[in-house]
């Protein structure tokens, strides 16, 4: 990780756009590497919602009443993250729901860390979900069904 630049910890949700689904941003959060939390926001994606994938995201058709529009979200978001290290799991899924090439960002991606998954004794695994780690590394539950965890998942991440 980069020594002494500010850390910001991201995590979005995303639902199924169009007949084919293909992932649309609804839901953006940031925290600081205190736990501030410095964006919450529910985002309306560009296109037809097709599927909420409410089981996996939280997100409902009322979520989106009031949403921001996507193109709002992604300026506000794309500000706060410029010149930070990018903290999360699994990014390259958040980036490219936010249309925006990753390369540009110094990132510490939790779903690409080796030492971390051996920290975690899961170094075996093809891949591992942010949660089994905050689980095995945190003793945290994240992603509870019915329990609002918006802040708890990019904390973890950092």
């Amino acid at each position: 990780m980069a020594g002494s630049m500010e850390a910001v910890a991201m995590d979005c949700e995303m639902v199924g756009l169009g007949p084919s689904q293909q992932s649309g941003l609804a839901r953006c959060s940031l925290v600081d590497a205190q736990g501030s939390v410095l964006y919450d926001k529910f985002i309306r994606p560009e296109g037809e919602i097709t599927n909420y994938r409410t089981q996996v995201s939280g997100i409902t058709p009322q979520h989106m009443e009031r949403a921001t529009p996507f193109t709002v979200a992604r300026m506000e978001v794309l500000q706060l993250l410029r010149g930070k290290l990018v903290v999360g799991h699994d990014l390259k899924h958040d980036f490219e729901a936010l249309k925006e090439d990753m390369n540009k960002y110094s990132i510490y991606d939790t779903a690409t860390d080796r030492l971390l998954w051996r920290a975690a004794n899961l170094q075996g695994c093809k891949r591992v979900s942010l949660r089994v780690l905050s689980e095995r590394l945190l003793r945290k539950s994240i992603q509870c069904p019915g329990v609002p965890c918006r802040e708890a998942q990019p904390l973890c991440a950092l």
